[in-house]
């Protein structure tokens, strides 16, 4: 059993917990309630269990609409029906009524009013407990949380404008609060997480509780978020990241490929937050119980045939992102590259990179396996109507500990796949692109990039010769490379919105769907080692390739993506949604 903290005072739970369709029919989850006092630690501990509670919420990282919102992912089918939630989502239509909107405002705000009542309850001990570790700890961890909800409302919501909220209102009048300035909100947030970087443990013994290496990435992620508009920002963030990489916390890049996004690889040493859940943990609970220990994700992502949903309802990768995966290079001087032939037991090198086969599913990989067969190939029919997808995301399904995701709980709706918010990877990427954009260093921006590929086994960047044509690297080519290769090659799907939050400020959002709008793919059949017969098999129109078919009525064109979020794209941000304006009279759209 997963360790984490998981016992819930009954009573408590009742007191403090909303349902999801209180959060729509009702009230804000931020609804007037009278302050809460504790007379010791043990009571204000239960409700901070009840802030981690609340991050289970699957609404927080919303996975699947932020795909289809970045460039990630397609919504449905290629040529089939598409729900209207996901063609909203993947051509930026998003209104303030959305369901879905509604639900993830209300469920970062929920674990801020949880945040607040262990803060207020803190607040009101006797000195004596003031003055105690166990307080300190608790306090910062009820700041960072507070503090992580606020920054993740400010990164996605109203160009940053959102309600801060800083205590439990006693009253109507105290709740409608108007909208914060973004620089207002940041100046908040930052001073939340600055304290529990303060007053928190570098490790505490469950790895599941944040620490100060926690508060230190979302500072420094904070900061180079800003630096676009602020360049003095980089080097601030470059304190951070340079203290997350170095300091006493542990971290530790995972050399282990095998393991990463795996079961196995659950709280290993690269992960700094991570979201714990487990099917084994209330599985009575109803399949959209926001307060349950299992997420939605797999079924979302998982190929219908091993037990994924309804083809309009999934997220799946892009074409650009299939064939970008498809064809990174190996370094062929790694050993973990070379591998034995199942039809012909002869040495050759991997089919694609240990990294594509982390992330995703392809027809090609055939040196991976995939929910209890020998290669994805075998285990799917990418070319099938029921499918006719071409890349799934492994992130959120159990491919590697189950054959079906309807066997691992009651049904295929209850996953306890364990959700990464922040990695070393990313710190690293991040590091690199401070660097890069603050002081011009391009040899220290590409050491910490080979980091990152070094543990994959891909071919190393040479500050002498790109990868693209072989000239050097200058600042604009490497932050090519960080924008387009690295950072979505290596968080695809991942954390709360990154590659969106990318797009939007690095101010290529716009280009970046004009551009993917014109792009060609088209697909090949692809041969592949069946072990059950021992005969080579064929999945037709299964393989993406690049460019224009040279006989379409044999290698069908695949239907262009992101035409109309091109034409529809804005500005990257969520609009306020109405479950605020309407039950805050101060604010109005």
């Amino acid at each position: 059993m997963k360790n984490y903290v998981k016992i819930f005072v009954t009573i408590v739970i009742i007191a403090f917990t909303q349902s999801c369709s209180d959060y729509v029919d009702e009230t804000n989850p931020n609804e007037v309630s009278a302050d809460a006092y504790f007379q010791n630690l043990g009571e204000s501990q239960t409700v901070l269990t009840s802030v981690y509670g609340a991050m289970l919420n699957s609404w927080i990282t919303s996975p699947k609409e932020e795909a289809w919102r970045s460039d990630m992912a397609f919504p449905g089918i290629r040529e089939g029906r598409i729900s209207v939630n996901a063609l909203n989502y993947y051509q930026h239509i998003i209104l303030e009524n959305d369901n879905s909107l509604n639900l993830r405002w209300n469920a970062l705000y929920q674990v801020i009013w949880r945040s607040n009542q262990v803060i207020d309850g803190l607040n009101s001990m006797s000195e004596d407990l003031k003055s105690q570790t166990e307080w300190r700890n608790q306090m910062g961890q009820a700041r960072f949380f507070r503090g992580l909800a606020h920054f993740y409302l400010h990164s996605l919501f109203n160009e940053g404008r959102i309600v801060i909220r800083d205590a439990i209102p006693g009253s109507q009048e105290e709740f409608s609060k108007p909208l914060s300035t973004s620089q207002e909100v940041m100046d908040f947030f930052r001073a939340d997480l600055l304290y529990a970087y303060e007053n928190l443990p570098a490790q505490f013994p469950q790895k599941t509780k944040a620490t100060a290496g926690a508060a230190a990435t979302i500072l420094g992620t904070s900061y180079l978020y800003s630096a676009s508009d602020n360049p003095a920002d980089y080097q601030i963030a470059k304190t951070y990241f340079e203290d997350v990489i170095n300091g006493p916390y542990g971290y530790a890049l995972v050399q282990d490929a095998n393991i990463m996004f795996k079961a196995a690889g659950d709280f290993n040493s690269e992960s700094i937050l991570e979201i714990n859940y487990s099917n084994s943990q209330q599985p009575e609970d109803n399949n959209f119980d926001e307060e349950s220990f299992f997420t939605r994700n797999a079924r979302y992502s998982a190929p219908f045939a091993v037990g994924g949903g309804n083809t309009n309802e999934q997220f799946t990768a892009s074409s650009w992102l299939i064939h970008a995966f498809a064809t990174e290079p190996l370094d062929l001087s790694d050993p973990r590259n070379l591998v034995i032939d199942r039809g012909t037991n002869a040495l050759r090198p991997r089919k694609v990179s240990l990294r594509a086969s982390a992330m995703i599913a392809m027809v090609n990989d055939e040196d991976t396996e995939y929910y209890g067969q020998p290669s994805a190939a075998i285990a799917v029919n990418f070319s099938s109507i029921g499918e006719r997808k071409y890349g799934f995301f492994k992130k959120y399904t159990n491919h590697d500990i189950i054959d079906n995701e309807n066997n691992l709980g009651d049904n295929n709706w209850k996953s306890g796949k364990n959700i990464i918010l922040n990695r070393l990877a990313d710190v690293h990427l991040m590091y690199a692109e401070a660097l890069l954009l603050g002081d011009n260093n391009i040899s220290a921006a590409i050491t910490n990039i080979n980091f990152v590929r070094e543990r994959w086994g891909l071919e190393l960047l040479d500050e002498n010769a790109s990868l693209v044509d072989g000239t050097p690297y200058t600042p604009n080519s490497l932050m090519e490379h960080l924008m387009y290769v690295e950072r979505p090659l290596e968080l695809a799907v991942e954390g709360v919105s990154i590659r969106v939050i990318d797009l939007r400020r690095w101010g290529i959002a716009s280009d970046r769907f004009n551009e993917l709008a014109t792009r060609d793919y088209y697909l090949v059949d692809y041969n592949y080692f069946d072990d059950a017969t021992g005969t080579i098999q064929t999945r037709e129109n299964s393989l993406v390739r690049f460019g224009v078919s040279p006989d379409p009525t044999v290698d069908p064109q695949i239907i262009k993506e992101y035409v109309r979020t091109a034409q529809l794209y804005t500005n990257g941000y969520l609009p306020i949604p109405t479950s605020e304006t309407l039950n805050n009279n101060a604010v109005t759209n």
